[in-house]
Formats: structure tokens, sequence, C-alpha cells
């Protein structure tokens, strides 16, 4: 005698492949196991149509806690991840500037030895240009120091020759690198973190306008180079951007070569440039922060609505009738 079967009733909610589910009663007969996890049969088309919330880091990043002045009593506040690395930016960034004012002469006596010994080398400088190609991978650092050392032993001009080939050189090869050996690692690290998702749709939609801008930006220049790589940018823009930006390598060496001089030795008019150049570098690099930022908050909201359209598409492509039916009590 066949084994009986129960059929439940369709409730009009469910998927149509799955309206109507059987029930045994033979204890050897089973379903079999699903090949794949597949959501809740009992789920919707309504639920299936409709794009998922927000997720909490999202809603974090859509709707910032706005700034409390009496948080600043707190402990808390100052004790945070994110006013622990503000604290450090400032303090390592007045220190600099402290110590090319106040010891000058010291810091070129400490180079002098070294920089003399590359430079008496026949073919020294391009042992700079060497180092500046290696440090422009990041996470290294130290472009500024070498940058320093070539402005205090070759002069203005030719040690910012020297700069510019390595600074050139070296941005070059690293792009090459991020965008042939690191091309799957960008759109990975675009789906875990939301503000470089941002930072790489204002990429994408800004072009060369934005890449030259974030060039003169805060951000350091390897790590745009990265951004710049993985975002697609061609070529030829990228290299225009990067050449349009070696003034800001010029200030640098420009810092080294007044290292020659004690503050006493300088005129007024080399005090005057060595100011106003300072100046507008502090202000083109402020201003073009205060532009990504901005850039980056007006792309977030559809860079989330693209984020939770593209878990509506894995949530439906997980759901197969055949997963479904071999899963949940079909045969």
């Amino acid at each position: 005698m066949p084994h009986s079967y129960k059929a439940l009733k369709d409730d009009g909610q469910t998927m149509p492949m799955l309206s109507t589910k059987v029930v045994y009663t033979d204890p050897h007969v089973q379903p079999l196991p699903s090949r794949t996890p597949s959501p809740d049969p009992s789920m919707s088309f309504r639920e299936l149509a409709r794009t998922p919330s927000p997720t909490p880091s999202e809603l974090e990043a859509l709707h910032p806690v706005p700034f409390d002045p009496r948080s600043i009593l707190t402990k808390e506040f100052w004790f945070s991840k994110e006013m622990i690395i503000r604290s450090i930016i400032i303090i390592v960034s007045v220190g600099f500037a402290l110590m090319f004012t106040v010891f000058r002469t010291q810091i070129a006596n400490w180079l002098q030895p070294a920089a003399n010994s590359i430079h008496k080398l026949p073919a020294g400088w391009l042992i700079p240009i060497a180092i500046m190609i290696i440090l422009s991978f990041p996470p290294l650092f130290g472009q500024e120091i070498i940058a320093i050392m070539c402005g205090l032993v070759w002069g203005l001009w030719v040690g910012f020759a020297i700069i510019a080939a390595g600074t050139l050189l070296g941005e070059l090869i690293s792009f090459l690198v991020f965008r042939y050996a690191c091309a799957t690692r960008g759109p990975k690290y675009e789906q875990k973190n939301i503000q470089y998702a941002c930072l790489a749709r204002v990429v994408r939609k800004g072009g060369f306008l934005i890449v030259l801008v974030m060039r003169y930006s805060a951000i350091p220049s390897h790590f745009t180079t990265a951004v710049f790589s993985a975002c697609g940018i061609p070529l030829w823009s990228f290299c225009v951007a990067a050449v349009l930006s070696l003034p800001k390598q010029f200030v640098t060496v420009y810092l080294g070569f007044t290292l020659n001089k004690s503050s006493n030795d300088a005129s007024n008019a080399e005090k005057v440039v060595d100011k106003v150049v300072l100046a507008l570098t502090i202000i083109a690099t402020v201003l073009g922060m205060m532009y990504i930022k901005k850039r980056v908050r007006d792309v977030m909201p559809e860079v989330i609505h693209a984020r939770r359209k593209a878990r509506q598409v894995k949530l439906a492509d997980e759901y197969t009738p055949e997963d479904s039916l071999y899963g949940h009590g079909g045969v």
C-alpha cells in the first residue's frame, strides 16, 4: 500500500514553486539534503523584491553623530581611536614644523656627512632616485627626508630634478604593479570598507580633475597611486597629474636647500619666500582635503544603495527553485 501524504494549504504568500508542501508519513523516506544553503522557503516574492535595509555601519556612515561640545570633557572623547590618530598626526606635523624652524642648523650638520659621501660617488645621484622608487610602495614612507637631503647637497634645482625623476619613476612603477598584480584586491576592499568605496566612486566620477586634487591633498601620494590604479584611471591621466603635482615635492627640496643657511644668514626676501611657499602648500593641502571629503559625502548615499542592491541580488541568486525543492521536502 503506498504511503500517504498530506498537502499543506497555500497561504498565498509563498513562491509558486513552493505553494504545495509535502509531509512524508514513512520514516524511511526523507527529502534529499540541500546542495547549497538557501533562504527560508516561506520567503515571499515581496521580501525578495524589497531592497535590504542598511547595515549598522552603513547607517552610521549615512547619519554620523553630530559633534557635542560637552563630549570634550569626557574620557571617551580623548581616548577614542579616532582622537588618538588625530592627536598623533597633529603632534607629528607641529613637531616637524618646529624641527625645521628651531633646529635647522643641527639637522644640516647631522645630514651633511652622509649626504656628502653620496655626492662624491661617480653616479651618486642615482642612489636617491633608487630610494625614492622603493619608497613609492605603501606602506613605506620617508620620501620627504630624501628630498630634504637632495636640496641640502645638490642645491635647489639639481636636487629638485633628482627628486622629480625618482618620484615619477616610482609612481609609474607602483601604478603598473597595482594595475596588473593587485587587480582583484581593489574590488574586494571596496566591498569591505565604505569610505574606500566612496573614495573610489569619487575618483571614477571625477576623472582627471579629482586625480590632480588628490595629488595635492594631504593624502600620501603612494596611497592615492594605489587607489587610482585600482579604480581604472587611464595611465596618461595619472602621468599628467603626477607631473603637475611636482611643485609639492619642490617645497620639500626647498626646505632642504634652506638648511645650508642659518636663520641669521638668510635675507628678508628669502624668509618671505620661505613663508609664502609653506603657506601656499598648507592652503592647497587643506582645500584639497576639504573638497575630497565633500565629494565623498555626496556619493555616499548612492554607494550604500548600490551595496544594498548587491546584497539583494546575492540573496535572489541563492534562492533557486531546484535548491528549495531538494532542501525543503522535494523529491
